[in-house]
């Protein structure tokens, strides 16, 4: 049987050439110019550093074989499972439950856990659940990082006594997250200069930019070292507001979904509560939003037209949240693992393989 064949624009160090190749035994070989090609994109997999599940499932409700199955035929190889603002209780049950999925499939792609609190602000919650909200003092901070599995999670700086999270936090190899928080930048810069760097859904649920208070908004776009995970949906934030963070940061952020259960799914239904859907826009009754309803592969398509350029999109949808997280970055290349995405003229997907298998 002859080796299948690839030709398209294919991402190569940062730039899309025209090119063919084949693939044998899960790996790329034969690469070489082609001069003449379909209106095809090949790039590599996707990440999504931010998602609560999607097509009825839950990554709170341990349905992790579940999801990982449908993110990988969406192109997405890389993600970290998000947990609702639940209690201590309820993240230590997930917990073991991923601990135990981790064990019998250690080639999963879920690096760790990570969850939206417990220590945010009352005044920027969104569709966090207020009554487990946390007070920081010593008990609850040592509660949250016993927790091995949740290996990121979202603060507000201006909580008392979170100082001290952020260092045992540092001293146990855990990453915080400014998040749902109203901080001023002088905030934000106290747990900067701690080494803070990442943000959660920037700039949703974050103190406003003000041109005498900047606030989180302002703190992301002054600083270049930060790691910025935005719902790139037009609904969480518009298109407007993207263009404008490109033009100022430069194709240097990361995509995520934030995607609910009830995304893909028939039951508009999450953490118990009954949700108004319209589209691809989930909110409460009193019209909070409360979770994605698009993954990044759709994301991908929008931003092209919107009119960003496709060189951006690659950096975007998946190498910016590897590099973040110190994840080797996939290369197409001679020899390399035959793990791709197919897309089409307008970015769609179209083909997704896995070490040569199609998914």
């Amino acid at each position: 049987m002859a080796a299948p064949c690839f030709s398209g624009h294919i991402w190569r160090d940062g730039l899309f050439v025209p090119a063919e190749f084949s693939v044998e035994d899960g790996r790329i070989q034969a690469m070489r110019p082609a001069p003449k090609i379909p209106p095809l994109f090949i790039v590599p997999p996707y990440a999504d550093p931010h998602i609560h599940g999607g097509w009825g499932y839950s990554f709170q409700d341990a349905e992790f074989e579940q999801l990982e199955k449908k993110l990988l035929e969406r192109g997405i190889f890389f993600a970290i499972p998000t947990l609702q603002n639940s209690g201590i209780a309820a993240l230590n049950k997930t917990a073991r439950s991923f601990k135990t999925y981790k064990r019998e499939n250690p080639g999963c792609i879920f690096p760790f856990l990570r969850v939206e609190g417990p220590f945010i602000s009352y005044e920027k919650k969104g569709f966090q659940r207020e009554d487990f909200i946390l007070e920081a003092d010593q008990a609850h901070i040592q509660e949250l990082l016993a927790i091995d599995e949740i290996g990121l999670f979202t603060f507000a700086p201006e909580r008392e006594g979170v100082d001290i999270l952020v260092k045992q936090a540092f001293a146990r190899n855990k990453i915080p997250s400014f998040g749902h928080s109203q901080a001023t930048y002088a905030e934000f810069s106290e747990f900067y200069r701690l080494g803070v760097r990442h943000m959660t859904h920037y700039p949703n649920a974050m103190s406003g930019l003000h041109h005498r208070e900047i606030g989180l908004v302002g703190a992301g776009l002054l600083k270049d070292d930060l790691v910025l995970e935005v719902i790139a949906d037009g609904i969480h934030n518009s298109l407007d507001f993207l263009r404008l963070l490109l033009h100022i940061k430069g194709p240097t952020f990361g995509l995520a979904s934030d995607m609910i259960p009830p995304a893909f799914g028939e039951n508009p239904e999450f953490d118990g509560r009954r949700l108004h859907q319209k589209g691809k826009r989930f909110t409460t009754d009193a019209g909070v939003l409360a979770g994605g309803g698009t993954d990044i592969s759709e994301q991908v398509h929008l931003l092209l037209e919107a009119g960003i350029q496709p060189e951006f999109l690659v950096p975007l949808a998946g190498l910016n949240t590897l590099k973040a997280f110190s994840n080797p970055l996939p290369r197409l290349e001679e020899q390399a693992e035959a793990s791709f995405l197919v897309l089409d003229d307008r970015f769609r997907l179209q083909e997704v393989y896995r070490c040569g298998i199609r998914q």
